[in-house]
């Protein structure tokens, strides 16, 4: 009874702020539904798709509405779409190198027609190349204002890669990996990383579907392409990003098809993936993939740190390392998403779900000076979604898109057995013979440990756009995530176990954005506010000291806090001449403390930091994006970007002094900047080069401390963070090897890292603990048959079988070989 009571003032002295949140929701879907049933009945869509006489696709043909002077492009597969038709005959002319131009008429009755128009090959198809320059969903971002990189895979998927090892190649981007195959990964982007960089996966943040389905174990032959924007953020990915976000884009191409590919290497290392689309004339749509992973990520491991201990305690370090031994991994997990696409009510409405699970051994903490070897972490994720978008909803020029998500995530600790071992993988033993243990019972945790974390998060974007007047738009974004995790664990006492031990995070951000194109669409300029607003609660048990033999023995310390800012910015590009974009952005951004960071993980040898407060930052970015430029057979483009973050308040993970745990803390005052170069070369679209580089200094900026004293730290690059990285990799396509129309590439990529310093640089004085200059080689050669319906690929990482650190000196996996084999079924 009392606790509903105090539920009930809770709600009571929130109604307003509920009410306020409410409001947006339902102003939305109010909105969308009148927009809907306002639909007049004459517009429909018209769609087809384009074949040549080998039933091949004709991508990027041009086809023409003549009644309507309406032209579009076809996309990759061949399809095409004309929005708001009404019924009745019409004639299609259609255009391309690829084909003998034609026209064709057709009787358009029902929004479930689809047209598929075949087409006589041209004696254009038999020339050894052709360019075809169109203006693709890629250049259309990347030319949009923000500082943004767009990666497209397709033709790395035949590579045994991982897809953060694509993100590593990306100017400026930095990822911080703690060793092999599902170890803990960490963004940088510009100099500032953790969660201040943001991840997305179909724009809905990647922390609702658990880390089980993430980056680390989603592979680059499920993604349709990867945005990384640097530093300003658009409003549609509504998140609290500060130093940027990377949004990976899933495959759902509305066509049919089925993919599948498996891998096997260095470590027992094995990786597996299926994906397939399927959609009806009608509309119906199902797209789905699934993934397996496992890796025994038993490399060899050198340095100081490698210690063994005989029966006399006598401790040496061998000259050729160790081997891990307890640091498996193995993830699953699928995704179908079933609805309907480009149907006259909604361009896309699908209903879906997400179960992935894994589990991971554990060889050490924060560093490798502790070894262990029983500790142990499972996690599993159901999510369930649905997204909506329509453009033109009830009158034209007006977009509604809506996400919501609602995902049960449970992670779990495994510490119950308190054996010491060493780096030997065998139990450290006395001169008797006898296995030594931790007094503790476990061999991290104060006590044996069976914790249960269930993480329950409700999530809502809704996103509406108006076109009011040409070139100008309108556009607002809501979201809403709550967030709620309950902890458990059998082996503490049944009395502890029946408090209430919950966190709970609740966020909400309002955005609008105003977005002309001038100057005959040359200039492009988006102004946004964005309204930030948290309330965190930590519900604590602890032990009641003062009245251990009557009354409650165990209690709950209720700690409430609540956080309210507000953002903004502008972001520019201008066009000077044809392919040549500047751009420049510039913004005061606000990243909330997240859940991690404030109510910590045991998984992950990390500790609470209620306390945190925001970061903030005012963001600047101005750069070029150039080309690709033809001259002849050879292309070239060149993008650069300056960039300057001030951020304040910077929350950074620190290790504590016993090298075992790390817990994130507020930095006063950061200064980072510096500046991305990308080039490319191709030639005759066989011979590619590209190099990115990336310089940057993160420094603490902060210069006099409360009392007035100047700080030893001002001015000096912040700890365990690199400042200088460059990523080069050229390839090379043969075609027609063994047969027509085949595919055979040879690739190579040099990865630099320079030497950086795990702590602070003038301090412990000389012989400062280094994490040395590192530049890794790999090299990698595929085949694809003729068809296109079957790869091979053989992959050689590391090939000089350097020693690889990152994070506090962890260190990573050397030499290692992969085979990978991809066929496509339909």
């Amino acid at each position: 009874m009392r606790f509903k009571k105090k539920y009930f003032v809770l709600m009571r002295s929130n109604l307003n702020t509920m009410k306020q949140k409410s409001f947006f929701f339902y102003f939305m879907l109010a909105f969308l539904l009148l927009g809907t049933n306002a639909l007049q009945a004459n517009e429909r869509t018209l769609s087809g798709v384009i074949r040549n006489d080998k039933k091949h696709p004709i991508s990027y043909a041009i086809v023409k509405l003549t009644a309507l002077n309406k032209q579009v492009l076809t996309n990759e597969q061949g399809e095409f779409q004309f929005q708001e038709v009404a019924y009745g005959r019409y004639q299609l002319e259609v255009n391309s190198m690829e084909i003998k131009s034609f026209g064709v008429f057709v009787d358009y009755k029902s929004g479930r027609d689809f047209f598929v128009l075949t087409a006589e090959s041209s004696a254009a198809t038999h020339l050894d190349e052709m360019i075809i320059r169109v203006q693709n969903e890629k250049r259309k971002i990347e030319t949009g204002g923000y500082a943004v990189q767009v990666i497209e895979p397709q033709h790395l998927a035949m590579q045994s890669i991982q897809t953060n090892e694509l993100l590593d190649r990306t100017a400026g981007v930095k990822i911080r990996q703690d060793g092999g195959l599902g170890s803990r990964v960490n963004y940088n982007i510009n100099g500032l990383s953790g969660r201040s960089i943001k991840i997305f996966i179909d724009g809905i943040p990647a922390e609702n579907y658990g880390s089980s389905f993430s980056l680390n174990s989603i592979p680059p032959a499920l993604i349709e392409r990867i945005e990384v924007y640097k530093g300003v953020v658009p409003i549609y990915l509504s998140q609290d990003a500060l130093g940027g976000a990377i949004n990976v884009v899933l495959k759902q191409k509305i066509k049919n098809s089925l993919n599948l590919s498996g891998s096997y290497g260095s470590f027992n290392t094995h990786q597996y993936n299926v994906n397939g689309s399927f959609r009806e004339d009608n509309g119906f749509t199902v797209n789905a993939n699934g993934f397996f992973n496992y890796s025994d990520n038993d490399y060899r491991v050198y340095g100081k740190h490698i210690r063994m201990v005989d029966e006399n305690a006598k401790v040496t370090n061998p000259k050729n390392g160790a081997r891990r031994f307890h640091d498996a991994y193995k993830s699953y997990g699928g995704k179908v998403d079933f609805g309907f696409t480009d149907v006259k009510w909604a361009d896309k409405f699908l209903i879906g779900g997400v179960i992935s699970g894994y589990t991971k051994e554990i060889q050490h903490g924060s560093t490798m000076e502790k070894v262990y070897g029983n500790r142990l972490a499972k996690r599993d994720s159901y999510i369930s979604t649905l997204t909506y978008a329509k453009k033109n909803v009830g009158i034209s020029g007006l977009a509604v898109n809506i996400d919501a998500s609602y995902s049960d995530l449970t992670r779990q600790v495994i510490d119950t057995v308190a054996t010491m071992y060493d780096w030997s993988g065998k139990p450290i033993r006395d001169s008797e013979g006898n296995i030594a243990k931790y007094n503790t019972g476990a061999e991290v945790a104060a006590q044996k440990t069976l914790e249960k974390n269930r993480d329950k998060i409700a999530a809502l974007r809704a996103n509406i756009a108006y076109e009011f007047v040409e070139n100008n738009v309108l556009s607002v974004n809501y979201f809403f995530n709550k967030f709620k995790r309950d902890i458990s664990d059998e082996l503490q006492p049944v009395s502890l176990q029946k408090l209430v031990n919950t966190r709970d995070l609740e966020k909400d951000i309002v955005s609008f954005s105003y977005e002309n194109r001038a100057l005959n669409q040359k200039l492009r300029t988006t102004l946004f506010y964005k309204m930030y607003h948290q309330k965190a609660i930590s519900n604590e048990p602890y032990k009641d000291e003062q009245k251990p033999l009557v009354g409650d023995l165990y209690k709950v310390n209720r700690i409430t806090k609540r956080t309210s800012f507000n953002g903004y910015g502008i972001s520019m590009s201008y066009r000077l001449f044809d392919q040549f974009y500047f751009l420049g952005s510039v913004e005061k951004a606000i990243r909330l403390p997240d859940e991690t960071e404030l109510f910590g993980s045991n998984a992950d040898n990390l500790l609470p930091s209620f306390g945190l407060n925001p970061e903030e930052s005012t963001n600047f970015n101005i750069g070029f994006n150039s080309g690709v430029f033809y001259f002849r057979d050879h292309g070239i483009s060149l993008n650069a970007t300056f960039f300057q973050r001030d951020v304040k308040g910077m929350i950074r993970e620190a290790l504590d002094s016993r090298g075992v745990f790390t817990q994130y803390e507020n930095l006063d005052d950061v200064l980072s900047k510096g500046v991305d170069v990308e080039f490319n070369y191709s030639y005759k679209e066989r011979l590619n080069v590209s190099l990115s580089v990336s310089k940057f200094d993160v420094l603490f900026n902060k210069k006099y401390n409360k009392d007035g004293a100047v700080y030893n730290y001002y001015k000096t690059q912040i700890r365990n963070e690199p400042s200088f990285k460059y990523n080069a990799n050229l390839s090379y396509v043969f075609k027609n090897v063994i047969d027509k129309g085949d595919r055979l590439g040879v690739n190579y990529n040099v990865y630099y890292v320079e030497k950086f310093l795990r702590n602070w640089s003038n301090v412990g004085g000389k012989n400062l603990d280094e994490i040395p200059t590192q530049s890794p080689h790999d090299i990698g050669l595929s085949y694809e048959f003729s068809g296109g319906k079957m790869s091979l690929s053989l992959n050689a990482k590391n090939i000089f079988n350097q020693r690889i650190y990152d994070n506090f000196g962890l260190q990573k996996p050397g030499r290692a070989f992969y085979g990978k084999v991809t066929y496509s079924i339909f």
